[in-house]
C-alpha cells in the first residue's frame, strides 16, 4: 500500500510573516486540514469517527525546517498515514519545492478518544491491518516527549485568557494556537531575526473556553544556538509543552 495525499499550493500573504517567510503556524494549519481530508478518503475521517462517538486527538508534533518557502512560492504538500506504534497512530507530512527539494518535514502522533469518557480507545483495524510503510518517512523517528530543563527555573512570561478565536470545531483550543502563544512570549528580535530550525510540541490536556493559561519559558544556548522551552499550565496543570530550536 502506498497512499499519499498531495496538494499543489502557492504560499499566500496570510501564510507569510513580516520577512515574507512561511510561518510555522501556517504549516500546522495546512497539516490539520490535510490530515482530515486524507483520513476521510481512507475511511476513518471525522464523520466516521463521530458516528462511533470517537475523535482523533493530536498528541505530538515535530517539524524540521530545511528551507523556508517564501510568499508567492509554488510548493508541493504531501501527507500519509503510516499506521500505528503502541498507543499512537502516526502521520507524516512533507513540503517540497517543484523540483522535489525538501522544505519542511513533519511527523505527528495521534490518539483516538471516546468522546463521552474522554479516555483513549484502540481501533483494531487501524492498529493491526493498515500498513502504509511503502510511503516512507518524512521523519523516521517519532516525535519525542518535551522535557523542560531541570536545572533552570522557568519564568512566567505571560498569561493568556482563552477567547472565542482560540476555539476550534471540537469546542476546545485549537492545537495551532499553542504554537502561536509560545512564539508570542519570546523576544521579538529573537523570533524575527532567527528562523526556527526545529519545532516540537506535546499536547497534554485540552484547554476550554474561559480558562486562563499561564505561559512559562526557559531559554538556553546549546552549541551556539538558542533553544526555547515554553509550557502552558491551567491552574498549575500542564496543558502543552513546546521546544523550539533557532
Amino acid at each position: 500500500m502506498n497512499k499519499t495525499y498531495t496538494e499543489n499550493r502557492i504560499v499566500s500573504c496570510y501564510e507569510a510573516n513580516a520577512n515574507h517567510l512561511f510561518r510555522p503556524a501556517a504549516m500546522l494549519d495546512i497539516m490539520q486540514e490535510a490530515a482530515g481530508r486524507d483520513a476521510e478518503t481512507l475511511g476513518f475521517g471525522y464523520d466516521k469517527m463521530i458516528s462511533g462517538n470517537t475523535a482523533w486527538v493530536l498528541s505530538r508534533v515535530k517539524l524540521i525546517f530545511h528551507q523556508y518557502p517564501k510568499w508567492r512560492d509554488n510548493v508541493v504538500f504531501k501527507t500519509w498515514h503510516k499506521g500505528a506504534n503502541r498507543i499512537f497512530y502516526l502521520r507524516d507530512f512533507l513540503m517540497e519545492d517543484p523540483q522535489g527539494n525538501k522544505l519542511i518535514s513533519a511527523t505527528t502522533s495521534w490518539l483516538i478518544i471516546d468522546l463521552a469518557s474522554r479516555r483513549m480507545v484502540r481501533d483494531r483495524e487501524l492498529a493491526e491491518n493498515f500498513d502504509n510503510s511503502k510511503a516512507g518517512f518524512a521523519i523516521e523517528e517519532q516525535a519525542e516527549k518535551v522535557t523542560m530543563p531541570k536545572d533552570i527555573e522557568p519564568e512566567l512570561a505571560g498569561t493568556h485568557k482563552v477567547v472565542w478565536s482560540d476555539i476550534d470545531t471540537n469546542g476546545h483550543v485549537n492545537n495551532v494556537k499553542y504554537v502561536v502563544w509560545a512564539l508570542d512570549v519570546l523576544d521579538y528580535d529573537l523570533v524575527s531575526k532567527n528562523p526556527i530550525k526545529e519545532l516540537l510540541v506535546n499536547f497534554d490536556s485540552e484547554v476550554l473556553p474561559g480558562e486562563s493559561v499561564d505561559l512559562y519559558k526557559v531559554e538556553e544556548t546549546v552549541d551556539g544556538s538558542t533553544v526555547c522551552y515554553i509550557q502552558g499550565k491551567v491552574e498549575g496543570k500542564p496543558s502543552f509543552s513546546v521546544k523550539i530550536n533557532f
